[in-house]
């Protein structure tokens, strides 16, 4: 019995389409380099490579996948043909583009109405009759695949595949340093030992909260949180239980807030939270939450059972503070109160 594979598919090793001598170029469009060095972001840099993958081999459907994770791969970028939507993740182990990014190698499905997998089948159903699929390749490490596909069936040549290889390899070297730019961008912006974000960025995001605040009258509200006898905790479990307290408490907080509600570790035990579109009433409840959560936790380090309490300073922005600095000022006052009042306290400045 014959193997439809051995009409429908064609398979080339990288290397079978690299190492040519001087006589072997491609030719691309100006504007195709030109767009892409004025692209600021992930998302417009594979979207204008779509775009103009598309118009280079003249495809019905561009589009590029990377990887989610072990199990999927995620479309970023289609153009032409929404034959497979971009909200549909593409299982790696049962469909022709995951075999591309698995094996890493160039595929050509010459008639994806004889294919039996699951993306060729979607393509089929939307009136395509063949696709190419490149690994994009980084390091030897596949990081995704760039996919054309086409009406006609038996439509990619040898040539055309010697150049969606190339483009791919040189592709994916510049989507691997944007995604370097961001993980870069992600350490400036993120305490490394509690996972909230850093001082620098709270200065950011509360100087735009408080922009907004002048531009449309959103209130918002702001509370400084600071650890009841820190230093005390230390001295008695070490510095490495102080530090695990402060990456629990910091991750029992989150769970606390609101999806837009902002928190900052800002100094050693101390952190800063911004509550958008929250008046001092409603800050004193959320805050009164998080104070409760926290005295109730009981932090398992080594041998030993921990227990805190903090005291909280909350400051709404008022029409009369010049900057933001004047809520924090105010925040911090509370904060100030709450401590000398007692500990284990919430403070609403005046």
């Amino acid at each position: 019995m014959i193997n439809k594979k051995e009409f429908t598919e064609r398979v080339f090793n990288p290397n079978q389409l690299s190492g040519f001598n001087e006589t072997h170029y491609i030719k691309l469009p100006v504007d195709f380099i030109h767009d892409l060095s004025q692209a600021n972001s992930l998302e417009d840099v594979l979207n204008k490579i779509a775009f103009w993958i598309s118009h280079v081999f003249n495809a019905d459907r561009a589009s590029i996948t990377l990887q989610e994770n072990e199990e999927f791969l995620k479309l970023y970028s289609i153009s032409g043909n929404q034959a497979i939507p971009l909200d549909f993740k593409i299982p790696i182990y049962q469909t022709f583009v995951g075999r591309t990014f698995a094996t890493a190698q160039l595929m050509i499905c010459d008639d994806v109405t004889q294919s039996n997998e699951l993306d060729c089948q979607m393509l089929a159903q939307h009136g395509m009759g063949t696709c190419m699929d490149a690994p994009m390749i980084h390091n030897d490490i596949c990081i995704g695949t760039l996919n054309v596909a086409d009406r006609r069936k038996h439509h990619y040549s040898l040539q055309q595949a010697i150049l969606l290889q190339c483009l791919a390899n040189w592709i994916a070297m510049n989507i691997k340093l944007h995604l370097q730019v961001q993980e870069m961008e992600v350490l400036a912006s993120i305490d490394e030992l509690t996972g909230a974000f850093n001082r620098r960025i709270f200065i950011q995001e509360s100087n735009q909260t408080m922009l907004e605040f002048y531009n449309s009258k959103t209130p918002f509200s702001m509370g400084i949180l600071d650890i009841d006898h820190f230093k005390t905790l230390n001295d008695c479990y070490g510095h490495k239980a102080g530090d695990h307290v402060l990456k629990v408490m910091s991750e029992r907080i989150q769970k606390v807030l609101r999806a837009n509600d902002f928190l900052a570790r800002i100094g050693g035990e101390e952190f800063a939270i911004i509550l958008p579109a929250c008046i001092s009433k409603e800050a004193v409840q959320v805050f009164k939450r998080i104070r409760t959560a926290i005295e109730m936790m009981q932090i398992h380090y080594d041998e030993h059972v921990i227990c805190l309490t903090v005291s909280i300073g909350i400051a709404e922005a008022k029409i009369h503070d010049a900057n933001v600095e004047g809520v924090f000022k105010r925040a911090d006052k509370a904060l100030y109160r709450a401590k000398k009042s007692g500990r284990n306290q919430i403070y609403l400045a005046d």
